[in-house]
């Protein structure tokens, strides 16, 4: 665990619109373009037909008519273009509270990878979010298989690095399961010049336009608290982000295991951690921390 001390910058707002989900495959050595052809084939598997509508062949563009982007100028939708970028060098611009929460990959040696492959998909905003996050995945599924020489994958708007063989393990999972294990983050910090304050959030579902989850506690576990955010956030996401503000939500019993009783209470505000997002918070009730209305 880090002991360093953050400074917040309160700018650091995320923009008021769906962002885009881009994942770069990391790599120490640099990797042979994947053959256009494969990569169609692999997203084919996943997504069924596609067109390769790029005459670059070091920047496949594939339209993917199994998706409608729905945007004011185009109400009858349009296909989605998975994007896949050749090779390049991989500049680590990645900020010190990022790399203090790289918790699901092993010895993580973000400075060690020198090649990244981009992959990406072009007006996928226009999309539903389940439909969104099935695309995602299914483009990284397609580039791994192209690419075996990756050893991480970085998502950059939630910060979350994967070990490529963890990404194929959660294949038996769910789309809410699959998504939030490649490109949700569960965040911890302790507050400094207290006693035991602490915080725990998500980081990812404001990407398109989705409250994250947040909880500011002291007295409990802290792995006890992750995996709770992380069931709030997978009922979150596969039910439409149905909870309301002043809505209660089950509990944590000491052994970190949900309960009905006591509820608490939740309502949605600025998250505490950059960058600020809304956030579902959760008063915790005896274990809250911090100054709440």
């Amino acid at each position: 665990m880090s002991k360093k001390v953050f400074d917040q910058d309160t700018n650091d707002r995320v923009l008021d619109r769906n962002q885009m989900l881009m994942a770069q495959l990391l790599f120490v050595e640099k990797p042979d373009m994947a053959d256009p052809n494969a990569l169609k084939a692999a997203l084919e598997r996943e997504v069924g037909a596609v067109e390769n509508i790029s005459d670059k062949p070091d920047m496949p563009m594939f339209s993917v008519p199994k998706y409608k982007a729905v945007f004011k100028d185009a109400p009858n939708g349009m296909p989605p273009l998975a994007d896949f970028l050749a090779p390049r060098e991989f500049v680590t611009e990645i900020d010190e509270i990022k790399r203090s929460q790289f918790w699901d990959f092993k010895n993580a040696r973000i400075d060690e990878f020198k090649w990244c492959v981009d992959v990406f998909a072009m007006m996928a905003a226009g999309l539903h979010y389940k439909e969104q996050a099935e695309l995602f995945l299914a483009q990284v599924g397609a580039a791994l298989r192209c690419y075996p020489t990756c050893e991480a994958v970085y998502v950059l708007h939630s910060g979350k690095l994967t070990a490529p063989e963890d990404f194929e393990e959660c294949r038996r999972f769910d789309l809410s399961g699959r998504f939030i294990r490649l490109a949700v983050n569960a965040r911890f910090f302790t507050v400094n010049n207290t006693a035991d304050d602490m915080i725990v959030d998500t980081i990812g579902f404001f990407a398109f336009g989705a409250a994250d989850v947040q909880v500011h506690f002291h007295g409990m576990d802290p792995n006890h608290v992750v995996n709770y955010v992380y069931n709030i956030a997978s009922y979150q996401f596969d039910n439409e982000f149905p909870i309301k503000s002043g809505d209660t939500v089950d509990s944590l019993d000491e052994n970190g295991n949900m309960q009905w009783e006591p509820q608490w209470k939740s309502q949605y505000e600025d998250s505490l951690i950059q960058p600020v997002r809304t956030v579902l918070d959760i008063n915790c009730g005896e274990f809250a921390a911090g100054n709440r209305l």
